[in-house]
């Protein structure tokens, strides 16, 4: 399984896909056995992922809707040269960048940026995430070994 949001890596200073499962799969095990329902289930990951991702400087960037109705996203912090780092989200298809970004940008007092967080891209699309973790964690119980009599 794997579920793709975008990120500031400091390391290599650059925005880069950063795929979420592997931080979360083993949580989902454990709340998909635990949870008796989907609700129950949902809370429980949002409740994770707001601790691991929300809020946090090293998972922020900054979402800008720049003149030409262009969609930039920007580091937040860490990066040696803010606009040379910049990429542009308004053509890539895989999410809905131009709906994001006016979600978030219309809050701010600030302008045409946003700070968001890993949190705030997961939680867009909520309900299609849980969908896909709840229809794709399987917790059967392993087939034990026919004995030979």
């Amino acid at each position: 399984m794997q579920w793709i949001v975008k990120n500031f890596d400091c390391n290599k200073d650059k925005i880069i896909d950063y795929d979420i499962m592997p931080y979360l799969n083993p949580y989902l095990l454990k709340f998909k056995k635990q949870k008796k329902t989907r609700e129950e289930f949902a809370d429980a990951v949002r409740s994770e992922l707001k601790y691991q991702f929300w809020g946090r400087c090293q998972y922020e960037l900054v979402i800008e809707i720049r003149d030409n109705d262009r969609i930039f996203l920007l580091p937040w912090i860490g990066s040696r040269d803010n606009e040379k780092v910049a990429i542009e989200v308004t053509d890539d298809k895989s999410f809905d960048w131009e709906g994001f970004a006016e979600k978030h940008v219309s809050k701010q007092r600030f302008g045409n940026s946003a700070k968001i967080d890993i949190w705030n891209q997961v939680d867009y699309r909520f309900e299609e995430f849980i969908s896909y973790c709840w229809d794709g964690i399987h917790t059967s119980k392993p087939r034990q070994k026919k004995t030979q009599e």
